[in-house]
Parts: structure tokens; C-alpha cells; sequence
């Protein structure tokens, strides 16, 4: 029987990948690091630009479905990261949150899971205050699902190659130096490399 891993990967431009020169993103240079110490993988980027909490929790089941019900559960993979959207947006965090609760629950009902926070916003700082509040919001949600939760915002809030190449660009996306430097805190992050074992 196949070890093959399918992994979907859903969210908004950040997992997307948008302002990558490259096109990889953190979810492709993530990727690559797994397929190069020898993971079979199958990697779908859904992320979408502009997609709130709302819109994935309405789309992923039908998009994870299309991707992974001919496979065994063993081998089905779901990571989540939203909420930036959420805030720049002004969407009340108890409509986020009660969102994300519902897509969660469903998604670990049916697969292996993980949940990344939102990025930060480099030119909207009302925006970017709102995302480290949902950030924390996320921290409690997780822990009472007992879902693996990583939250990034306050470590690329720290890093200079995501800020400043975000600042440099459109306010938001890094370059591929930011998406360097978030693709390898995931693949330190312990829950990610289990999904591997």
C-alpha cells in the first residue's frame, strides 16, 4: 500500500504565496524541504488572495473532497492559516472566531490537521493590531479544540527580511526572503515534522 502523503493547504495570499518572486512561497520551500529528505508527497496550494475565515470555511470541504477522498485517511493532510483578511477587513472576531471554529472541528473530524496564525501587515498598523488580538484569540480556540496551533505573527513581526520587503512592495507580502524565513520556523515547528512520521 502507498505511503504517498496528500497535502491541501488552505488560506489567503500568505499561503498563496503572493510577492514570492520566486513563486514558492513558504508552503512550496516547506514542501520542498520534506520532499528532499525523502517524504512522497502531493502538495495542493489552495490558497486564495482576499479569502477570509468565512470564505475557506465555505470552500475546503469541497476543495479537500475533490483532492483526498480516494485516499486512506492515514494519508490525508489539512493545513489551515487565515484571519489577516479578517481584521484588515474589520470583520468582528466573534464572527471570526465562531467561523473558525465550525471549518476546524470539521476538518480534524476529517483529517490530519494543523492551524498556522495570520501574518502581519506591515502598512496598516490598526490592522496589524487586530491580528495579534485575533492571534491570541486562535491560541484559546486551539488549545480547546486540542489542535496544533502556530502562531507567526509576533516572529515575523520580529524579522526584518518580512517587514521590510513587505514594506517595499505593497505593504503586506514579503519577498521570497520573508517567505524563506517563515518556511523554516514551520519546518522547526514539532507538529509539522509529525505529520511526516
Amino acid at each position: 500500500m502507498s505511503t504517498a502523503l496528500r497535502l491541501c493547504f488552505f488560506g489567503d495570499s500568505f499561503v498563496n504565496g503572493t510577492g514570492d518572486s520566486t513563486a514558492l512561497g513558504w508552503v512550496g520551500r516547506a514542501c520542498a524541504v520534506r520532499i528532499a529528505a525523502g517524504s512522497d508527497l502531493t502538495v495542493y496550494n489552495l490558497g486564495i488572495r482576499g479569502n477570509t475565515t468565512a470564505h475557506i470555511h465555505h470552500r475546503w470541504r469541497a476543495e479537500a473532497q475533490a483532492r483526498l477522498d480516494g485516499i486512506a485517511p492515514a494519508q490525508r493532510r489539512l493545513i489551515f492559516s487565515f484571519g489577516a483578511n479578517d481584521a484588515a477587513q474589520g470583520i468582528s472576531p466573534q464572527h471570526t472566531l465562531a467561523e473558525a471554529e465550525g471549518l476546524l472541528r470539521a476538518a480534524q473530524a476529517y483529517a490530519h490537521s494543523l492551524f498556522i496564525g495570520p501574518a502581519p501587515i506591515a502598512d496598516d498598523a490598526c490592522a496589524d493590531d487586530r491580528i495579534a488580538h485575533l492571534c491570541q484569540d486562535f491560541t484559546a480556540l486551539a488549545a480547546r479544540l486540542d489542535l496544533p496551533y502556530l502562531p507567526i505573527h509576533g516572529f515575523l513581526r520580529r524579522q526584518s527580511s518580512w517587514m521590510d520587503e513587505a514594506g517595499a512592495g505593497d505593504g503586506a507580502h514579503p519577498d521570497a526572503g520573508g517567505y524563506a524565513v517563515l518556511a523554516d520556523f514551520i519546518n522547526g515547528w514539532a507538529p509539522w515534522q509529525g505529520l511526516f512520521d
